[in-house]
Parts: C-alpha cells; structure tokens; sequence
C-alpha cells in the first residue's frame, strides 16, 4: 500500500507558518531608539544622511576599526554614546586633525560623552528648552536655511537638547539666540569643530524636517573637501566593529530562519520516510555470507572505486604460483630472479612469463580499465596452459 504524503505536507505548511510568525515577531520594528550608527535605519540612525551625501556626490565612508582621520575631510560624530566616550587620546587625534585644517560635525545628546573634546576647549554644555532654533547671524552656507527642529514634534527639548556657552569667547553661534546658541562654530587652528546640541537634524527621521537638510549641507559642502568620514568608534567601539561584517549577516531573524529551514527540512525527510537511492534485497540476518558473496562484493567495491591495480598484482602472483607449482621454482622469488630460474624450462617461455610479469606490475601502479584487465587476464590464462602442457609432456 503506498504511504500517504499528506501528513508530511501538511507538517511542512505548519512550519512554514511558524517560520513567518517568527520572522514577523523578531523583525526590527520601525521607530526604534537606539541604533545611532549610519548603517541604522530607525528613526535616530543617519543612515539617510550618508546615503544623500552620497548621492550629492561627496566621497563617504564609515571609521568604524581605528579611530583615524588620515583620509578625511568632515567628520560626522552624531551622538557619541557615553558607553564609548570620546578618551583623551581620541581628541588628540581629532585636534591634531582640525588644525591641520579638517572639520568636524559633533551632535552632542550627552555631554560626558564628549567631555574629552569640550573641557579642553573650555566649553560648557547646559539643558536648553529650545525645541527649534533658526540662524542666529549669516555664516557662510546658512542662505536658505530657517527652523531647523531640535527634537520630535510634541517632544520635550529638556535633556534633550543642549546650548553652548564659554570657550573664551572663541564660540560663533549658528543656530539659536546669542545668550542661548544650541549649535556653534569654534576655530581650531585651520580648522573648524561644529557643535550641535541634538543629533536630531542629523538623524533619518529629523533630516526631512523643517530646514535641517539645508542646515547640515551648508557645513559639509563649505569644508576644505568632500570626503566625509562617520565616526561608528563612539557607537560601537573598536571591538563591537566585528560584528559589522559577515557575522552581522546571520543574527537575530535571519539566523531563526536559517534554523527553521534546516529543522523544516529535517522533519520533512523523516516524515515523508523516503529512501536515498534503491532498494537492497532483503535477507536473512542471521546467514553467513559465503567466500564468494564477499569476493564479489569486494570486486564490486573495487570495481566502483575505479582502483583496480591490486586486481592486475594479484594476476601477477598467481601466475607466479602456478607456473611455480609446475616447475618447482620458488614463487616468492622476485620477479626477476623468478624469470631467470625459469630460463632452465626454455628461454622464449621465460622471457614471455617475464614480459606478462611485467605488465602486470605496470597495471598495478595504475589505474587499469577493465578491457585492460580483461586482456591481461586472458594471456595469463593463455601462458599458464602453455606452462601446463609443456610439463605434462
């Protein structure tokens, strides 16, 4: 009676659907509030940010190994997380960078975050209650730009949004009032370090909100070059960069799935219970294969294999062992000293025996078709009946 396939179909629909549900309940959801990285596309990730810098021609790209500014132009350092703060050697690195003439972007949501790059300076960060700030005075690349928002709409701005203050007067205020600038432009050597007292301008969801677009691309596109580098150190840190490459590609749904899918398979094969291949015969467990049974399957074995040199030695053997039990020469000779004991019978049947003991060998080392061993078989047959007869005789 054949066996019914429903069961194993409907056993694989049922994973299926366990497989959607938990690829639908592990998905990021949308709006989330904690990936701040260019690669996130929440609502505080930049990752629309680096796609339209992109896009508007700039040269970007991530620092997300080593906390070095050799081949960049603008820094992008969007909300500094105080898990990976900026340390003294990392304004070291970002002050010899300015005042070699390079520019920086720094979106500051904790203050102690950046601490290292606003104490030296001498820069003090307060609470503000600005939900949104305009110019405070023309600066180059501020044509165009009006309200940009601070944080979401019906959000409130404290502990969220910081103003600026001290600096010994070196602080230009850029959005804001004079008295309370929640972004400012500060002159380090050649260069120039931006402060932006919420990354919400910055972020995917604020970008295209009121002038914040105009207000960013105004500060990119008046630095010295295009190549823009976002700083991934002070989200993730050095370590947590690992994670960004091909690993990242198989966790959270897509490593479920993955399982899924291999335990829907596994189910599948053992419920569906078809064979790999055809039948074999029944028998009885209990007999005793014979000689026989087993050297044909050895044969068979050897025979699939394509290794069929050790059938060629074993001709050479026999041959030995026959043509030595006829003559009483010693079979274990080498083949050699075999053939030159055998000279004694008569030198032409010697020099045939050494000539087939020979190819023999040859086949041996080799791979022999089985025409070749069929051949070869066939003129030991020959030469043993001829050592044969000649005996009798």
């Amino acid at each position: 009676m054949r066996r019914s396939t429903a069961t194993p179909v409907a056993i694989l629909v049922a994973v299926l659907a366990i497989l959607v549900v938990v690829l639908v309940i592990a998905a990021p959801g949308p709006g989330g509030d904690d990936d701040y990285t260019s690669t996130g596309n929440d609502k505080v990730g930049t990752l629309a940010l680096y796609d339209w810098l992109q896009a508007v021609g700039d040269n970007v790209d991530r620092i997300d190994s080593e906390f070095t500014l050799g081949g960049t132009d603008v820094l992008v350092s969007a909300a500094p997380l105080d898990e990976y703060a900026y340390t003294a050697s990392d304004d070291a690195i970002l002050t010899a960078f300015l005042r070699g003439g390079g520019e920086a972007i720094l979106a500051v949501v904790d203050p102690t975050a950046a601490a290292a790059v606003l104490q030296p300076l001498g820069i003090d960060a307060e609470a503000s209650a600005a939900s949104a700030a305009s110019p405070s005075q023309p600066y180059p690349g501020s044509t165009g730009v009006g309200s940009v928002p601070l944080v979401p709409s019906g959000e409130s701005p404290l502990g969220n949004v910081w103003a600026f203050s001290g600096g010994g007067g070196s602080l230009v205020p850029l959005l804001g009032s004079a008295t309370d600038p929640v972004a400012v432009a500060v002159q380090v050597g050649a260069g120039r370090l931006y402060l932006i007292g919420s990354d919400y301008p910055l972020s995917n969801d604020g970008l295209r909100r009121g002038a914040s677009a105009p207000f960013i691309l105004g500060l990119v596109q008046d630095a010295r070059g295009n190549r823009i580098g976002f700083d991934e150190i002070h989200h993730l840190g050095a370590a947590g960069t690992a994670d960004q490459g091909l690993t990242a590609v198989f966790q959270g749904p897509l490593l479920a799935a993955a399982l899924l899918a291999l335990v829907t398979a596994l189910v599948y094969l053992v419920t569906s219970g078809r064979r790999l291949g055809r039948p074999l015969p029944r028998r009885d467990p209990g007999r005793v294969p014979s000689v026989l049974e087993h050297i044909d399957a050895v044969g068979h074995l050897l025979s699939r294999t394509h290794e069929r040199g050790a059938v060629a030695g074993r001709y050479a053997e026999e041959l030995k062992l026959r043509v030595g039990r006829v003559t009483g020469v010693e079979p274990r000779l080498p083949d050699t000293d075999f053939v030159a004991a055998l000279a004694s019978f008569g030198e032409e049947r010697a020099r045939a025996a050494g000539v087939l003991l020979g190819e023999a060998r040859v086949m041996a080392g080799g791979r022999p078709s089985e025409g070749e061993l069929l051949g070869l078989a066939r003129r030991v047959d020959a030469l043993e009946s001829e050592w044969g007869v000649a005996a009798i005789r």
